[in-house]
């Protein structure tokens, strides 16, 4: 088998439309015994340039790597770190959606699962109008099974405005294509400096912040985002700053990590893997879903997506048409009309307000 590489499974156009390139996903999801496996599919969304792509470089490693013991799996002191493409400066590095070609087999109870890595640009870019984004992030979390929301030093109200849209957007579709929009959901915080307490057990505490912060807003701004994160399936983890020297390198060593986030990467990455077999993916009704399966349905959603535009320019605006729909596995006209209507209802001129303000930490 050929060593895995990045491939480019969503493509932008000039307009912000969104094409998939059917070759790559089938590279990825239907060749090498995935196609008739169960598959667990590991995505990252969250803002530009907050070490999404450096993580999944070491969740590469630790794949590699499954009878490691000890940290051992994270490689040699001055080991430059490789894989997706990554880099510490302003510009935005990946377009797009990508996968890692090669599959990483995993075994679980009911026999091997193939883990493969999903990365996604970052969301709120300047240069990418929203609309663009939230299909982006919608397409990713479709896509997977355990989904990871990236985020920089603690949870803002925009950050959660715009999980609200991925989930809105995530939610219509899935249910028209068959598939569960969230099945896991980890807010990562990176560069955590507002708890004393870090990893899980941070995390734990942290999560249970943000949801009594959002349960007591009057009325609740992002309603489906804190459902998200009430779930049992949805957890926080709190990471520290990498250092200095790793936050302004390029190679991405072990010796330029600060040993406290080298301790938490190390456990993070740990901890994820070991649980990759018991997220497959499934459909909205519980089944597990094929690597054919699920590239035939992100297929179909390709095809319509070619053809429509959600028509929402931030992710507060109503939108009132048809999103993405499917032309035979929708319910009937009318039902997905008033489906799709009464999602995106939501209160635009509060939203807007706050879309427009400055990135006000929530906590």
């Amino acid at each position: 088998m050929e060593p895995g590489r990045p491939v480019q499974l969503v493509r932008l156009d000039k307009e912000g439309g969104l094409t998939l390139d059917e070759e790559a996903l089938s590279r990825c999801l239907e060749q090498g015994g995935v196609g008739d496996a169960p598959v667990c599919l590991v995505s990252i969304i969250g803002e530009q340039r907050q070490g999404k792509s450096f993580l999944l470089n070491y969740l590469l490693r630790r794949l590699r790597s499954p009878e490691a013991r000890d940290g051992a799996w994270m490689g040699r002191e001055d080991e430059p770190l490789e894989g997706f493409e990554w880099r510490v400066d302003e510009e935005r590095v990946t377009q797009g959606v990508w996968a890692w070609s090669q599959p990483f087999w995993v075994p679980t109870e009911g026999g091997k699962v193939a883990v493969l890595l999903v990365d996604t640009e970052g969301s709120m870019d300047l240069e990418r109008n929203k609309e663009t984004s939230i299909k982006l992030c919608a397409m990713s979390m479709l896509l997977s099974s355990y989904q990871i929301l990236n985020v920089g030093c603690q949870v803002k109200d925009p950050d959660l405005e715009y999980l609200e849209m991925f989930l809105q957007v995530a939610e219509v579709v899935g249910e028209a294509y068959g598939l569960e929009p969230v099945q896991h959901l980890d807010l990562l915080v990176r560069d955590s400096s507002s708890s004393l307490v870090l990893g899980a057990q941070g995390g734990e505490q942290h999560l249970r912040h943000v949801r009594q912060m959002l349960a007591a807003m009057s009325p609740c701004r992002h309603p489906k985002a804190l459902e998200a994160l009430s779930r049992s399936s949805s957890r926080c983890y709190l990471m520290p700053f990498p250092g200095k020297r790793i936050s302004t390198g390029n190679q991405g060593t072990l010796r330029d990590m600060d040993e406290d986030f080298r301790d938490s990467l190390r456990d993070y990455v740990t901890a994820l893997v070991g649980s990759a077999g018991q997220h497959v993916r499934r459909d909205r009704h519980g089944e597990l879903l094929t690597g054919t399966q699920l590239a035939a349905k992100i297929k179909n959603l390709s095809d319509v997506m070619k053809k429509h535009r959600s028509g929402f320019s931030s992710p507060c605006q109503p939108v009132t048409q048809h999103v993405w729909l499917p032309g035979k596995e929708s319910e009937g006209p009318g039902k997905q009309t008033g489906r799709i209507s009464s999602v995106y209802r939501t209160g635009s001129v509060s939203c807007t307000r706050a879309m427009s303000a400055e990135r006000v930490p929530l906590l």
